[in-house]
């Protein structure tokens, strides 16, 4: 049953292009909504199933930040994400993330496999258009 769940299915490969094609770290309901578009009869659920799955085989991200649902990253490169907490918005953020790594690396010593940067701020449009932040 694992092999047929990591078998490349078309259905897999649209909804992989999906996330790898844009920057705005989509929900799974909003990948939906674009997939949508190319198989019309596609369910939510097998969306999710395969948002998941793209996750656990490491060809996405997925970025739980505490803002509600989770959200996908085409880019699997290590970097930092801003995510305001108003919106929910989520931004790649240029920090060089390796220097991070290193730094932990040298300063105890455990073995690290991954380093998750969640930077939380007010985006812009949220700081524009509510005048008591």
């Amino acid at each position: 049953m694992q092999n047929l769940q990591r078998r490349n299915s078309k259905q897999r490969q649209i909804i992989l292009q999906a996330i790898k094609s844009t920057k705005s770290h989509p929900t799974a309901e909003e990948a939906y909504s674009v997939v949508k578009k190319e198989i019309p009869n596609i369910s939510l659920g097998t969306v999710y199933r395969n948002l998941n799955l793209l996750s656990e085989m490491g060809e996405i991200k997925k970025i739980s930040c505490g803002t509600g649902c989770d959200r996908f990253d085409g880019m699997c490169e290590p970097h930092a994400h801003i995510v305001c907490p108003i919106c929910g918005k989520v931004q790649d953020f240029k920090y060089d993330v390796h220097k991070v790594i290193d730094d932990i690396k040298n300063s105890c010593d455990e073995n690290i496999s991954n380093v998750v940067l969640t930077i939380y701020g007010i985006c812009s449009f949220c700081k524009n258009n509510d005048k008591n932040i």
